[in-house]
Order: structure tokens, then C-alpha cells, then sequence
């Protein structure tokens, strides 16, 4: 007796959980750290495979820790079969662009006319990246917006900003130098015409009407 009233129970609990953990996906990765370029976009690549009998669609964020290398983000909805192993899994790209990370030494407004000499220890950013499971009502609405109950899975991503060494850039004042002058050549233009035009003007004879009589 005791020992039906423990399969019984141990019953309840396998049909009770198997709901649980009848549908998701999996990640695979190759890396857990990656060297990136400031001011740069930047794409990684992730296989996502789905063992269970359901189609899934999936998207890839980075964790809040990682958001300050991102100022822009390429978070596209992908389709996952069912039945995929993980054997067989789905390159998944998510891109994103780096901002610029290391200050740089400026001689117009410490906006223009800048340099980088990367004198900074390397940045590093340790997080996530996140796969999460777009529902059905997500999917409609071109996957904005969710319930905070779907099912996700992370790996771990650790992200070395690489500083970008360059000299100052003098582009900007051959551009200015370059308008200026020919604004001057245009203004002498034009005034050599104007005064041309005035000097006509006054060498023209006037005619006058002569006397009746």
C-alpha cells in the first residue's frame, strides 16, 4: 500500500513538472570572451537548437551589464524548428556598435581636431547574452513588449573594448579652408560683375529730344 501511495505521488509530480519543461531552447557557444573595437559595429555569432516537438522563435539581447558597449542594437526575430539537436543548431547573429570607450586628447572645443594615442588599460566588461523565447502575441507585434514569465537562456560574455589608435584628423580645416575660399572667389566674382555693370552704365550715352520748329 505504501508503495502505491509513492508511485501515485512520484506520478503527480512527473505529469505535474513534464509542462514545465516540455518546450525551450538551447545555446551553444564557442567563446566566453571576445576583443571588439570602439566606434565599431561588431556581430556574434550563437547556435540555438530546439529538442522539443514545437517551432520556436527566438531573439538575442545583452544583459544590462553589457548595455554600456551598446549604443545600438540588431535584435532580429529568428525561427527555430522543432526537433533541431543540438548537433544541428541555428547560427543566430546578433550585431550591435560600440561608442567610443577612451577619452581623447582634443584641440578645438574637445571636439575636433582629435588624437588617440590608446595611453588606457584596457576596458572590460564582463555579462550575458540572453536568448530569450518570443511568444505568440510578441511575434504579432514584431517581438516588442512580453510577458516577464518568458523563458530565456544566458551564456556568459566577457568584452574587451580595443582602443583604435589614430592621429590628429586635419580634414575638417582643409574642408573650412576650402569654403572660405571659394566664398571669397565667388564675392570677387560678383563684385567685379556688379562693378563692370555700373561702369557700362555710366559710359551709355543719353539721348535727348530735339527742339520743334
Amino acid at each position: 500500500m505504501k508503495k502505491a501511495v509513492n508511485l501515485l505521488i512520484l506520478a503527480f509530480l512527473v505529469f505535474s513538472i513534464f509542462p514545465l519543461v516540455s518546450a525551450g531552447v538551447g545555446l551553444s557557444w564557442s567563446q566566453e570572451s571576445a576583443l571588439v573595437p570602439e566606434n565599431s559595429n561588431v556581430c556574434l555569432t550563437y547556435g540555438v537548437y530546439n529538442p522539443w516537438p514545437k517551432d520556436s522563435y527566438v531573439k538575442i539581447n545583452l544583459s544590462e551589464s553589457l548595455q554600456g558597449i551598446v549604443t545600438s542594437s540588431n535584435s532580429s526575430i529568428n525561427y527555430i524548428p522543432a526537433e533541431t539537436s543540438s548537433n544541428d543548431s541555428i547560427p543566430v547573429k546578433f550585431c550591435f556598435r560600440t561608442p567610443k570607450v577612451y577619452p581623447e586628447d582634443c584641440l578645438l572645443f574637445n571636439t575636433f581636431l582629435c588624437s588617440q594615442n590608446c595611453s588606457f588599460p584596457i576596458k572590460t566588461y564582463s555579462g550575458q547574452v540572453e536568448v530569450m523565447e518570443v511568444s505568440s502575441s510578441q511575434l504579432k507585434s514584431g517581438g516588442s513588449g512580453g510577458s516577464s514569465t518568458q523563458m530565456s537562456i544566458s551564456a556568459p560574455l566577457n568584452v574587451r573594448v580595443q582602443c583604435i589608435k589614430h592621429g590628429t584628423d586635419y580634414s575638417i580645416v582643409y574642408i573650412l579652408i576650402g569654403i572660405i575660399a571659394l566664398a571669397i572667389l565667388i564675392w570677387r566674382i560678383l563684385k567685379k560683375r556688379s562693378a563692370k555693370a555700373g561702369q557700362m552704365s555710366q559710359d551709355k550715352p543719353v539721348k535727348t529730344k530735339s527742339a520743334k520748329k
